[in-house]
């Protein structure tokens, strides 16, 4: 199984907040080669500037913690994946950023690890609920 992370997700880890257990088991998995891990690049440029505003520092530091963890990076170039993103904003009340996150699923054919966000309820991908039911 493949996993795409939320930037919620992530930043329940990243921030000690509840479920963030759950997301550092995913991505020791992937370090391990027990799964493949994925961030579309939207999203890790929304982690980085949530983390940023509270600290530049902390921004690259985590970033780059991210990255030492395996997880690929998901570009958004000429091809399905933009169109995919659009189709799914223009069909759920969901943020651009979490809609490139329900996109990179579709794509990468993976589950979408998401924090408490309800607004991924009806997304056409299968989610974890390993963060949401905290």
């Amino acid at each position: 199984m493949s996993t795409v992370f939320d930037t919620e997700a992530l930043l329940s880890f990243y921030l000690g907040e509840p479920g963030g257990k759950m997301v550092q088991e995913r991505l020791e998995e992937v370090v391990r080669g027990d799964r493949m891990g994925y961030l579309n690049v939207v999203n890790l440029a929304e982690f980085y500037y949530i983390l940023y505003r509270k600290s530049p520092s902390l921004a690259e530091e985590k970033e780059r913690n991210l990255r030492g963890y395996g997880v690929e990076v998901v570009p958004v170039v000429d091809g399905g994946l933009w169109r995919e993103a659009a189709e799914t904003k223009a069909s759920h009340s969901l943020s651009l950023a979490d809609a490139f996150a329900v996109a990179t699923a579709k794509v990468k054919e993976a589950e979408l690890l998401v924090g408490r966000d309800a607004e991924f309820d009806g997304v056409d991908v299968p989610l974890s609920e390993q963060v949401r039911a905290l």
